[in-house]
């Protein structure tokens, strides 16, 4: 995916975003507003890209949350908006209509893959992880965590109970996810779209998209 840059002076200006559309921003950590807090440091982000789409100010917007703590905006014709920070960088995804979900991690994280497959996973999912050399297991669960919880970020639910109900397809390295079965929460497949993506080498980024088929739109985060 191509990533327009927009500098920092430049992230106050007014952006629109169509019906359908579907924008991706990625924040580097070392531009990152400073903040007393993580939750104050996202938060900030998240006001600042918001508001872009918005005809307010970024401390006059207003959020509320569903029942399982998923944030949305008390904004008539509002967008849909899904954050995922980590070492390094923050995403925020914004869509003009449908639901989404996004998950970063770090490329290089190392995990206890048998251990957490095992409680996470659904049980022929952590025995091919298993069957796997090391590294190609740790790359290949990155991949299907991240887009797991997306998955579970667009449908509200939270990842506790979830993961294992979304199934896809393990081992197909920084390949797009392939969903192999879903929770009768999520729907008919047919509504869903996923994509994988790169913001930066050390990073991977999965997202999860019910009712809106567009391809997204990068933006970049510069000095």
């Amino acid at each position: 995916m191509h990533w327009q840059p927009v500098a920092l002076d430049r992230l106050a200006s007014k952006q629109a975003i169509a019906s359908g559309a579907l924008h991706v921003w990625w924040w580097p950590e070392l531009l990152q507003p400073p903040a007393a807090s993580r939750r104050a440091r996202t938060d900030a982000i998240l006001r600042t890209l918001l508001a872009r789409y918005l005809p307010c100010a970024p401390a006059a917007l207003r959020f509320g949350r569903e029942s399982k703590g998923r944030p949305y905006l008390l904004h008539d014709d509002a967008p849909d908006f899904n954050l995922s920070d980590t070492r390094g960088g923050c995403v925020v995804a914004i869509a003009g209509n449908g639901r989404i979900g996004i998950d970063i991690e770090c490329r290089d994280r190392t995990l206890p893959v048998d251990r957490l497959a095992a409680r996470w996973f659904a049980p022929d999912e952590a025995e091919r992880l298993r069957a796997m050399d090391p590294e190609s297991a740790r790359r290949a669960f990155l991949d299907s965590w991240t887009a797991k919880e997306a998955s579970c970020k667009a449908t509200g639910t939270g990842i506790y109970g979830r993961l294992a109900a979304w199934r896809f397809a393990i081992g197909d390295e920084d390949a797009a996810p392939h969903v192999m079965s879903l929770p009768p929460e999520a729907g008919d497949a047919a509504n869903w779209r996923f994509h994988r993506f790169a913001p930066a080498e050390t990073h991977t980024v999965a997202l999860a998209c019910r009712d809106n088929s567009t391809m997204p739109q990068g933006y970049s985060v510069v000095p």
